[in-house]
Order: structure tokens, then sequence, then C-alpha cells
């Protein structure tokens, strides 16, 4: 084992890992230092992009791995090392007067500012909503939540958990409306997993584990 340990502190190199702009604030925190800890001379390049941008980045070999939130992937030219169930919420601001109640359904939402999975709800229910603004950073979307009482976001749960434990942010609890994503680590199967690359998985697994 300490031979094993030795080997990984003197390897070099690159590993380059995509992700979400969510996972990266979420995870990515741990992870990087717990793999430099453990990989001192390899560099890592992290990319925060959409799904589609860092899928692509990992079909032509930009990317190593990728640490997404999805829909599950079902393709056999990825292999998938880990996936979780996330909860995805619709969140307000706690003086947002539907913040306070516990009745609320979907079509109370359809007048109000609000993503692909909500629309799919609201389509079962022959409802619609047109949202003003889609954003890729979900800092952005909750920053805008604190200062303006009268917005509605679609965020995954561990993406609000601490501005709801701050008081800031409500989830409001839609009766007729559940959602979920998956967090999923991927990489490409013809992908050559190196030490490095190897190493970088169990580290991102070891904390993607690990509750938010």
């Amino acid at each position: 084992a300490s031979a094993f340990a030795s080997s990984d502190s003197e390897l070099s190199g690159t590993v380059r890992v995509g992700t979400l702009n969510s996972l990266l604030t979420a995870s990515f925190s741990n992870i990087v230092p717990l793999y430099h800890e453990r990989f001192p001379h390899v560099q890592i390049s992290l990319h925060a992009g959409n799904i589609a941008s860092i899928t692509e980045m990992l079909v032509k070999n930009e990317l190593d791995i990728i640490y997404t939130l999805d829909e599950q992937i079902f393709d056999t030219q990825f292999v998938k090392v880990f996936e979780a169930q996330e909860d995805v919420v619709i969140v307000t601001n706690t003086e947002n007067p539907l913040s306070a109640r516990d009745d609320v359904h979907l079509a109370d939402l359809v007048l109000h500012p609000y993503r692909d999975q909500f629309d799919r709800e609201l389509a079962r229910q022959d409802l619609s909503v047109e949202p003003f603004l889609e954003l890729e950073s979900d800092t952005l979307a909750l920053k805008l939540i604190r200062e303006n009482p009268e917005y509605l976001s679609v965020l995954p749960r561990y993406t609000a958990k601490m501005s709801i434990h701050k008081g800031n942010l409500s989830i409001i609890p839609v009766a007729d409306c559940q959602m979920s994503q998956w967090r999923q680590v991927l990489y490409h199967r013809n992908k050559v997993i190196t030490p490095q690359i190897q190493g970088m998985l169990d580290v991102i697994l070891e904390v993607a584990k690990k509750p938010f």
C-alpha cells in the first residue's frame, strides 16, 4: 500500500473533468484538495458547461470524465461508474406568499416568472409558462431569487440547500409536481484509464457518495 501511495505522489500529467456549475460549487471544493493531496504533481483541468457541451467534449476526447446532473443516461459509448437520484424543487424567496402555503398546485405557478422537466410536468396538465430568463448559473439564479421575492426557479435541492438553511429561500411544496434528476459520473468506453484518471474517478466517487 505504501509503494502504491508513493507512485501516486510521483505521477504527473493532466486530468480533464467536465461538470455543471451547480456540481462545481457543491462538490469540487472537496474533490480538488483531496485529489491534490494524493496526486500533488497532476494538474486538474476543470470545465464547467451545460450537459450538451460537456457530453460532446467527452465524445471528442477533450475531457476524460464528466460529472453531470441529467435524466438517466443509457448510452453504450459511455461507461457509468456512479449515479444517484436528486430531487429537483421549485424555490422562491421567503417573502413570496407561495412560500407560506401548503396547498400549492402547478396551476398556481403559471402566472409567475419561472426548465425541461418542469415544462413536461406542466404539459401533462395542459398548462404552460413562459420563463423570462434561462440561466446556466445556479448561483446567479439564487441571487436573483434572494433579491426579487416574486421570482421562482427550478433547481436541484442541493443547490438551494444552503440558502434554505439561512432562511433566504423556501421550497414551494407543489402537491402535483414531483421532479428528480440523476447525478452521474461517466467516461468514454474507448478511454484509456490511466492511474491519474482512475485516481480522479475514485476521489469523485468518494465525495459523491456522501450526502450534501
